[in-house]
């Protein structure tokens, strides 16, 4: 029987999973729901040793002769000061040490209790990772505590061998071991470059409906964009991209955004992927998605994440469904996959459901305000050009809209904070001679005035400038019914400010808009190529009136019509999506 501690059980049931077996244990009683869990399990070969710093060799003799990790074991306090020295000729030595130290909960240390020194920062340096795990008091903590196990027990053989920490909270001497079974424990996979048998991996995506979610980066170039053509091709994959993904394929969805919240009250069964495959880093359309998933999963729908980066490291933003990190270019990763297929779906409808709902989606069509002259710009920004989108509802709202593909689009939507935007553009135009165009708000604008401060600010710098009187993202989409009374005041700070000094003065020619008329005006002029610049055209709205628009168009997503969308395409495909947005067939066939 094991320890009723859940955070012990899923720590061995990934050891078993893991292959980790030989452990060398020293004496004392903070480790017994671990000690004698494992004497429980015939799987672990358990070694007793008293002194921890002879105990620690021992297992470097072990690893020395089995070529593969040993763990050691010891209670709370200066015990685990004992291992320093084997650690530090483990990292130098290049072997895989487990060390597993038991330990009290965070909140007493430094409050005068027994045996409780800073054995959680104790390694740091002399180890490839240290896993502090938490007390399992709900699902997310479960969650989190098995990410942390897989992601130590990986790092321990990850670029070369070494050693690795877990402390475990354990806040009870003496345990009940009333566990018969160990639970089946998500277990996640790195596969690296070297050792990929790619005909496997292309027989778990054969009949399954395969999702690409591409987050920010570069323009692919045309060998990536016929390694990933090709894959979506043979695997029937749709991609879910934004703007800033760069990412121009016949099968992208580019309008993540709007899709997913005309999705949100939509039955999807069918277009739930059993397969996401993640690449590159953020997207603007992430509480969306997960919010897709969420209601799938809600749906008993199963699905599992595969994360293609070359740094190999464990992201799990779905939390629990990350099963295989594939360490490598991802295009290498789709070329490979690609050639790996022998047949290729004769009649594909999964992408295509995809993209009848996207093109359905219409692009705004609303009051003067901040969508509306957003809107005016996107259109008429040149082909060939650099689009820098400001983080917060810039880049929110370009999602709305078509670009065309020639026009390469980049926001820091890393971190999603609002400091820098206006640096990263002065800098991206600094070093090209192309148009680059900065869509930025009041605050952000604001925020990061000294980077027209600068020396190496270019003429080729065209700003648009959104200045609604405050953050108006604060409000939106389902903020309380106070917002408008109360948010104003300090939390989206409510201003008069203007940039037209700080503009002019700094060099742009500058232009206000307070109409329509106005913006389209500006807009011609801010995007007219033969124009002297540096331009900065700023338009003026009232926030809580955008806020309203917005709110307004966001609800009317889902209650938009396919119409023409579906002429000509497959039964089953019509079947499909009418089911997804809950249109009766039978009226949609008459129709036509």
């Amino acid at each position: 029987m094991y320890s009723e501690k859940r955070n012990v059980c899923q720590l061995l049931s990934l050891l078993k999973a893991h292959n980790i077996s030989r452990f060398v244990v020293s004496p004392g009683s903070r480790h017994i729901p671990i000690v004698i869990s494992m004497e429980a399990d015939s799987f672990f070969h358990l070694y007793s040793v008293v002194d921890e710093r002879s105990a620690s060799f021992f297992a470097i003799g072990l690893m020395q002769r089995f070529r593969e990790p040993v763990g050691v074991i010891c209670t709370s306090g200066t015990a685990s000061a004992n291992y320093c020295s084997a650690i530090n000729e483990c990292l130098y030595q290049e072997l895989p040490l487990l060390v597993l130290t038991a330990d009290r909960e965070e909140c007493l240390l430094d409050q005068h209790e027994d045996q409780m020194i800073r054995q959680s920062t104790m390694y740091t340096s002399i180890t490839k990772m240290v896993a502090n795990l938490p007390l399992v008091n709900n699902e997310m903590d479960a969650w989190f505590n098995n990410r942390l196990i897989n992601e130590a027990l990986l790092e321990l053989t990850h670029h070369g061998n070494g050693p690795v920490q877990i402390n475990i909270p354990v806040p009870e001497h003496t345990d009940k071991f009333d566990t018969a079974e160990l639970p089946k424990e998500r277990k996640i996979n790195r596969i690296e470059l070297a050792n990929v048998d790619w005909k496997h991996y292309s027989s778990l995506l054969e009949g399954k409906k395969v999702l690409i979610v591409c987050g920010e980066g570069y323009a692919i170039t045309e060998l990536q964009k016929n390694a990933l053509e090709k894959f979506c091709k043979n695997y029937d994959v749709a991609v879910l991209c934004d703007k800033m993904s760069n990412c121009h394929v016949s099968n992208s969805i580019e309008n993540a955004f709007p899709v997913l919240q005309a999705l949100n009250t939509a039955d999807i069964s069918e277009l739930a992927p059993d397969i996401i495959i993640s690449i590159r880093s953020n997207f603007s359309f992430n509480p969306e998605f997960k919010g897709f998933v969420k209601r799938a999963q809600k749906n008993e729908c199963k699905m599992e994440n595969w994360f293609v980066h070359p740094s190999g490291k464990i992201c799990d933003p779905y939390k629990g469904i990350l099963f295989n990190v594939f360490e490598m270019d991802e295009f290498y990763f789709f070329e490979q996959m690609a050639n790996a297929k022998d047949n290729i779906p004769s009649d594909p409808d999964y992408a295509e459901s995809w993209k009848i709902i996207s093109n359905a989606i219409e692009e705004p069509s609303v009051d003067y305000g901040h969508i509306n002259a957003v809107g005016k710009f996107l259109k008429k920004i040149p082909n060939n050009c650099v689009l820098q989108l400001a983080n917060s509802n810039s880049v929110r709202m370009a999602q709305l809209y078509h670009i065309d593909p020639s026009i390469e689009i980049h926001c820091n939507r890393g971190t999603d904070g609002i400091d820098g935007c206006m640096s990263t553009t002065v800098g991206y135009a600094s070093e090209t001679e192309k148009l680059t165009y900065l869509m930025i708000g009041d605050l952000t604008f604001f925020y990061d005035m000294n980077a027209l401060w600068n020396r190496q600010l270019g003429k080729n710098v065209r700003i648009f400038l959104d200045n609604n009187g405050g953050g108006a993202i604060m409000h939106m989409p389902k903020r309380p019914d106070f917002a408008a009374e109360h948010l104003p005041n300090f939390i989206s700070a409510r201003h008069n400010a203007s940039a037209k000094a700080w503009a002019e003065d700094r060099g742009f020619n500058y232009i206000a808009a307070h109409t329509e008329e106005e913006v389209e005006e500006g807009v011609n002029r801010l995007t007219d190529i033969n124009a002297d610049g540096p331009i900065l055209l700023e338009v003026f709205s009232e926030m809580l009136e955008d806020t309203k628009i917005f709110k307004e168009y966001y609800a009317s997503i889902s209650r938009q019509k396919i119409d023409n969308s579906l002429i000509g395409v497959s039964k089953r495909v019509v079947l499909k999506v009418c089911k997804t947005l809950g249109i009766d067939y039978n009226k949609f066939k008459l129709a036509f």
